[in-house]
């Protein structure tokens, strides 16, 4: 899995990870796989949880303690809308569900030599 990356949302500027755990913790808590969340909060159709979890989990994922991670998701309730914060949910997921890596696998585009 992926590192933890440096996010800005509503709550400052903390490191996030979602790796295997936080996100099967996310889908139990959902009863629905990330993909399903992700879309659910790319379509406007989430559920508070789905906006939470993944900000929260990703905080502890990024090396938060799990008591700071949930005062920072409520203190960013207090300042942006869980609308506002569904923006940030999504982006954490969509880093850590889906990505784009220099090292793709298969054949080299014809005339370029693969490097070992």
């Amino acid at each position: 899995m992926r590192g933890s990356e440096t996010i800005v949302w509503p709550g400052g500027e903390h490191s996030f990870r979602l790796g295997i755990g936080e996100l099967r913790a996310i889908e139990q808590r959902s009863d629905a796989g990330c993909a399903v969340i992700l879309m659910r909060l790319i379509g406007q159709q989430w559920k508070i949880d789905d906006v939470i979890g993944p900000i929260r989990l990703g905080l502890v994922g990024g090396g938060m303690e799990e008591r700071l991670a949930q005062k920072a998701v409520e203190s960013a309730l207090e300042v942006a809308s869980p609308y506002a914060l569904a923006v940030t949910a999504a982006e954490v997921l969509r880093r850590f569900v889906m990505w784009e890596t220099d090292d793709q696998p298969g054949e080299s585009v014809a005339g370029i030599a693969k490097e070992s």
